[in-house]
């Protein structure tokens, strides 16, 4: 007899169970319950036409205008061992060509594929493309994930805890199973005894992320196990930046694809992001949360030893004294940041303690200990819970060994109270990893100046950069800018009345278009301080992006795409504005609010610094404010057209925009009203 699944969990169900063991649900009938992967086989795919091409043994589709170009540029610099740059517009197929040109190669070197994706969603596209490849040519393609997103086990107790401390989580229950102790985990135990039949249900399906873990759930398996298990047998794994970012994960990631032998062919998608978010892998934070809590931690331990007759107690409470002393004397009123000294954490437990500064990381490494034991304790009574000694230790080891001309440590207030943060600005360890392969695809819809990217990265003088234009007609998209407002700050401030002038001009605009209208902030603070205004004047359909809250603006975007004439407002730089495709009428109309330059802080200055130093005066504020802005609009810009059919209009309002006319193809209008309605006008009038 097939497996049955719950159709509640999915989970495995025996034959005439009538309880679900995952979920306790009472199954009425199971004998019609099936898995809906193995109903999804049953139903054919879209027909899409699949073609052979002998100069492009890897591309399934008829190519469109610029692909076989791309493909061969990408094949040529590959074979000569070469990374190459690509800007490449919307509707050239960025993922289709850079897995027809890199397969071809990689088939002929015998190297790995490596598809490193910002989201899900893009990695689900890769899945998509390969199982049309898989027609032509075999193939096989399998989506690595986090613990954090495949982990079933903490999913289902609901743990929400770093990476770092989730691994020694999964890594203590994996132990126990493997001891064949109490408390281990039912998933892994039962993996390998499934593998055989996760790996075929891979390669002859190609899932997206999403469908493979619920696939392995089914079989009452873990999803992240088996992953790690499978992915030497196949051709292309795509994975997150953070498999390359953090050097830890990176290690483990190359030995499960077979090693550091393994020749490794990397497609970078969206690479405009790669160089922060390796910044964003490496910045850290210790809040004053994490350090009440670890002190309050210290209390409920008999011994908290971390050297001769020190407690870890007392060190923590010298850094919490520290921290105060520092917000009372340096910040200000109006203030929120204060750049720390070096060693300005670390001198006063030298001081107060005795100690030599070499001592510090082993102190940070007993903190870590006493937080391991604890949460060993903890576990033994089946409670999860995450030792913040553990944290607080990790972070401390991590501040003490922070190169200071990496980071910015400074000294924050927020919301919730002061916080160390130590923010990286030179993220060097992925440039050193990228110079070390023999070849790469960096590839991006916005990823011009070319040349600031190739600095950046550190990539080798014999990197190729290529720019490729949509092969849309021009005359479906038009962008104007208006001149009589602007989010400056100073003249914001000059002038109160703006804000009132940029409502209304949003406000007009939504009234007179009846179409699907994204609009776009620089900031959220500014969306929320317009908000009631919007809300009290726009008779349509309204959603909003949630900042902090990924599932409630993804169920509003869903009603917003189901509408015709509805409005959602979002931030430039977002989940929405990059990564989200809206095919037909699902957005017709952008409105940009402002230019999103970055807002000054402590990073952003030291970074500028650096820049001008390394690239020459002025560059700085260029590579770290002026050319992520305009990326960042050409990216909200570029969700209106997805297609060859596709039609849609943006408006800027910021009188800033003249200067960039050329970088967003745009033009000043005297009245965008009247050019809206007349552009849509040819909607109904063919």
């Amino acid at each position: 007899m097939g497996s049955k699944f719950c159709k509640y969990c999915e989970s495995i169900l025996m034959p005439n169970q009538k309880r679900c063991g995952a979920c306790g649900k009472v199954i009425e009938d199971t004998g019609n319950i099936f898995s809906r992967f193995e109903r999804k086989a049953t139903v054919p795919e879209q027909e899409i036409e699949i073609v052979e091409n002998k100069d492009a043994p890897y591309m399934p589709y008829s190519p469109r205008e610029l692909q076989m170009d791309i493909i061969m540029d990408i094949k040529k610099a590959l074979d000569g061992g070469r990374h190459i740059v690509i800007e490449s517009g919307t509707g050239t197929g960025k993922t289709i060509v850079s897995l027809a040109g890199g397969l071809e190669h990689a088939k002929q070197h015998g190297k790995k594929v490596v598809y490193l994706t910002r989201t899900i969603s893009q990695s689900d596209q890769v899945m998509k493309e390969l199982r049309a490849i898989s027609r032509i040519k075999p193939i096989s393609g399998i989506t690595i994930t986090g613990r954090n997103k495949s982990c079933p086990l903490f999913k289902a107790e609901d743990v929400d805890v770093p990476p770092n401390v989730l691994s020694l989580m999964c890594e203590e229950r994996k132990g126990r199973s493997q001891r064949g102790s109490s408390g281990g985990c039912r998933y892994f135990d039962r993996t390998k005894v499934v593998l055989e039949s996760i790996a075929s249900f891979s390669k002859e399906n190609f899932p997206t992320s999403e469908e493979l873990d619920k696939y392995c759930e089914g079989l009452g398996a873990c999803p992240y196990e088996a992953k790690k298990l499978l992915m030497r047998e196949f051709d292309v794994v795509t994975a997150p930046y953070i498999h390359i970012l953090s050097e830890d994960i990176r290690s483990n990631f190359i030995t499960n694809l077979g090693g550091e032998d393994i020749p490794l062919l990397m497609i970078i998608d969206e690479a405009h992001n790669i160089v922060d978010a390796a910044r964003e892998q490496e910045s850290f934070r210790i809040t004053a949360r994490t350090i009440d809590t670890a002190i309050d931690e210290c209390s409920t331990m008999s011994t908290q030893w971390v050297s001769e007759g020190i407690k870890a107690e007392d060190i923590i409470k010298n850094i919490r004294s520290t921290v105060k002393s520092i917000a009372t004397e340096k910040i200000g009123l109006g203030k929120t940041e204060y750049r720390l000294p070096k060693d300005a954490i670390e001198s006063p437990l030298i001081s107060k303690f005795n100690f030599e500064k070499k001592d510090l990381e082993h102190i940070a490494d007993a903190i870590i200990s006493l937080g391991e034991r604890r949460m060993d304790a903890l576990l033994d009574k089946g409670d999860n819970t995450v030792s913040e000694l553990y944290e607080l230790g990790i972070a401390l080891k991590n501040w003490m060994v922070s190169d200071d001309g990496k980071y910015v440590k400074a000294l924050k207030l927020s919301d919730d109270g002061e916080y160390l943060s130590a923010a990286c600005i030179d993220p060097s360890d992925i440039v050193t990893f990228m110079r070390s392969l023999k070849g790469a695809v960096h590839m991006s819809g916005t990823l011009q100046p070319l040349d600031q990217y190739h600095k950046i990265m550190g990539l080798p003088r014999e990197t190729i950069a290529r720019t490729y234009p949509s092969p849309f007609p021009k005359e479906n998209r038009s962008v104007i800018y208006v001149s009589d407002v602007t989010t400056r700050y100073d003249d914001m401030n000059r002038d109160p009345s703006m804000i009132t002038r940029i409502e209304k001009k949003i406000a007009k605009l939504c009234w007179n278009v009846n179409k699907n209208t994204l609009v776009f902030f620089p900031s959220y603070k500014m969306m929320k301080n317009m908000r009631p205004f919007l809300e009290r004047d726009i008779d349509k359909p309204l959603y909003w992006e949630e900042s902090g809250h990924q599932k409630k603006t993804m169920r509003a975007l869903d009603e917003f795409r189901k509408g015709v004439n509805g409005v959602f407002f979002s931030v430039m730089g977002g989940s929405i504005a990059e990564g989200i495709d809206f095919p037909g009428d699902e957005l017709c109309f952008a409105i940009i609010v402002g230019i999103p330059f970055p807002p000054p802080s402590l990073e952003q200055k030291a970074m500028s610094e650096m820049f001008d130093i390394k690239y020459g005066e002025g560059l700085g504020w260029k590579y770290t404010s002026e050319t992520p802005a305009i990326r960042k609009m050409r990216q909200a810009i570029g969700r209106l057209i997805r297609n060859e059919t596709d039609r849609g209009m943006a408006v800027i309002l910021d009188s800033r925009a003249s200067k960039y006319q050329r970088q967003l193809e745009a033009s000043l209008s005297q009245d965008p009203i009247a050019d809206a309605v007349m552009f849509f006008e040819k909607d109904s009038n063919p």
